[in-house]
């Protein structure tokens, strides 16, 4: 009985550790195409958003905007990883239907009514429980910034800001540029809590 547990629990911790590192494969896109890239987030079961208005990088988002003639993105909702979804926007190429530049974005606002904002207990109840989710932001940092550093193997990185609730970091080679930033709302002082905010972002972008 105890040599079967013990085959299950294998299978079990072989079936886990299989399934995180599909998660962390999930995060960033590996492909070139748009075409890629629809068929990757359609594989995640992402959803393909409408957009009708016209979307345009400027040079201080893009330096290298110029370069192409870059389509209307095609913009994304992601539901994996299930505890933080995102939005990514696909910048592309009209000529060659290469992906020029993408954002991705997993945050979180808290836009609170006037019955919980103006009641303290309320308010404070609601707040130490999004302070609990600080380490599920900190910790999908961590996992992004071990993916890129692969990308990132041959090129330069770096840290420009290194703080617990603020970090951001830079990698660049001969062919892009990837930024990645964390920000989170401060929840060391518990007489002035107010309702918060997190957010992990990462920009990449083609030369």
């Amino acid at each position: 009985m105890n040599k079967i547990t013990t085959i299950i629990f294998i299978f079990i911790s072989i079936f886990y550790s299989c399934s995180q590192e599909t998660q962390k494969q999930n995060l960033i896109f590996t492909g070139k195409s748009i075409e890629d890239a629809i068929k990757f987030e359609t594989e995640i079961n992402s959803k393909i958003e409408k957009n009708n208005a016209t979307i345009v990088l400027s040079p201080k988002l893009y330096p290298f905007v110029d370069k192409y003639e870059l389509n209307n993105p095609i913009q994304i909702s992601r539901v994996l990883p299930k505890s933080v979804p995102a939005k990514v926007e696909y910048f592309y190429d009209k000529n060659s239907r290469e992906i020029k530049y993408v954002s991705y974005k997993w945050d979180f606002l808290n836009k609170v009514d006037d019955n919980i904002l103006f009641d303290r207990k309320k308010l404070r109840a609601l707040i130490e429980k999004e302070c609990g989710e600080l380490e599920t932001y900190s910790n999908l940092f961590s996992e992004l910034e071990e993916i890129i550093n692969d990308r990132y193997s041959n090129g330069k990185k770096s840290v420009l800001q290194d703080k617990p609730k603020n970090k951001l970091i830079e990698w660049e080679n001969d062919l892009s540029k990837g930024i990645l930033k964390l920000e989170l709302q401060d929840c060391s002082d518990t007489e002035n809590l107010l309702p918060g905010w997190f957010l992990v972002s990462f920009i990449e972008y083609s030369k």
